[in-house]
């Protein structure tokens, strides 16, 4: 028998689970197997020390807000963060943005690519902002997919250089802190059947049986 998943949505966005698969909302985050994390605003630079740049527009209350939901999650919980979502997780666990690329907020799908596989798929992209995860201690994240066929044209933003490969979903996995599977795109947007979706209930399931 499958088990049920429990899912909490940080904020009302419940669109967010739409790609998950055998789950249902529960209204404690106490009780979640899961906690979501969802997309909007930008995330405000003060809160990884660097100078906004004129194309970013944050809500450093809801920034605020969602950190102190954060930092109720226990270690044995997972994160799943969907764009913003996805950037405030790199932030919170000590990685920066680039404030502005292109080629990324689009209407429609683009390649990204599975480093352990090197299969590709595609996946929504609404973002002018991006996920830099390079200045955390390697030991603490992975890369589990890049940008295959798309990539900007500019990475703009204080402190960052222009990166090796565009993150697209990251696993943060910080000592004393719970793992964050940070996705890019937008899942929630895709039918159930699409080989990203599939690929990511794969490994969501295999993180919360501890077998990444």
């Amino acid at each position: 028998m499958t088990k049920i998943k429990k899912v909490y949505v940080v904020g009302n966005q419940y669109k967010y689970t739409n790609f998950i698969n055998n789950y249902s909302l529960v209204n404690n985050i106490e009780e979640a197997d899961i906690i979501i994390f969802t997309g909007g605003e930008d995330v405000d630079p003060s809160l990884y020390n660097c100078k906004k740049h004129f194309t970013t527009y944050s809500n450093i209350d809801r920034d605020n807000a969602e950190i102190k939901e954060f930092k109720k999650i226990k270690n044995n919980q997972l994160v799943i963060a969907i764009c913003r979502g996805a950037q405030l997780m790199c932030v919170i666990n000590g990685g920066k943005l680039i404030q502005d690329v292109s080629n990324h907020s689009i209407s429609y799908t683009h390649q990204i690519i599975e480093f352990s596989t090197d299969k590709i798929y595609d996946i929504t992209s609404t973002h002018h902002q991006m996920q830099y995860p390079f200045n955390i201690p390697k030991d603490y994240w992975t890369c589990l997919f890049a940008s295959n066929n798309i990539h900007s044209l500019k990475y703009l933003g204080d402190g960052i250089e222009p990166p090796e490969y565009e993150p697209e979903i990251v696993l943060y996995h910080t000592p004393n802190k719970p793992k964050c599977l940070a996705i890019q795109g937008h899942p929630e947007y895709m039918n159930h059947k699409s080989q990203i979706v599939i690929r990511l209930n794969e490994i969501i399931n295999n993180l919360l049986n501890n077998e990444d």
